[in-house]
């Protein structure tokens, strides 16, 4: 079984992964991909070509530096999905096959925060979706990341509302308690995916 699970930045997206990974899960994160993916020589001349080259710094790509050029407005953020996405997918998806040729009864669980946008849900068995309210979500990556709050409403602009991605999910969890309200609402859904479920 497939599980992704996505929602806006801040949402709490990873909290739920590491609930479900408590539950015997192994979940594969995008950012971890991506973090793979940018590194590659071609991804990284082709983000050079686009962004420029002090993008790179001592041979390493300044994810601050690029987030800031590529979040700047939404031709900039299509170049960057342009450049990144194929890759990434690509890499994701044949992660998580590996995972399950490996493991085929153990589920999968993809955290990533634009599975809704990349398209093609088809690999999926189900989608969880982790909402917020705009304020927490921007209050958490402000802390988490040490963006400024207009760093982080450039990149939430750069995402699908979070309602387009409720319209498609399996599964809505809303994250606008504790900590221990999040958890109880996890693992009411995945005792229900677990169970076959998603509706």
């Amino acid at each position: 079984m497939v599980i992704g699970v996505t929602g806006g930045l801040g949402s709490g997206k990873t909290s739920v992964c590491r609930l479900f990974e408590a539950r015997g899960a192994l979940v594969i994160e995008a950012d971890r991909v991506g973090r793979e993916v940018v590194e590659d020589p071609d991804v990284l001349e082709a983000l050079v070509a686009a962004f420029g080259q002090d993008i790179v710094e001592d041979g390493r790509l300044d994810r601050r530096r690029l987030g800031q050029r590529a979040f700047a407005d939404a031709p900039s953020n299509e170049r960057l999905n342009r450049i990144v996405w194929p890759p990434l997918v690509r890499k994701l998806r044949a992660d998580v096959e590996a995972a399950l040729r490996e493991q085929p009864d153990r589920p999968v669980v993809v955290d990533a925060a634009l599975l809704v946008e990349w398209g093609d849900l088809s690999w999926l068995d189900a989608l969880v979706v982790v909402t917020a309210s705009e304020q927490a979500r921007k209050a958490r990556m402000m802390a988490r990341m040490g963006l400024s709050g207009a760093e982080v409403e450039a990149r939430m602009r750069a995402q699908l509302p979070e309602e387009e991605k409720v319209r498609r999910a399996d599964c809505v969890i809303v994250n606008d308690g504790t900590s221990e309200d999040l958890r109880t609402r996890a693992s009411e859904v995945w005792a229900r995916l677990t169970a076959g479920q998603t509706r």
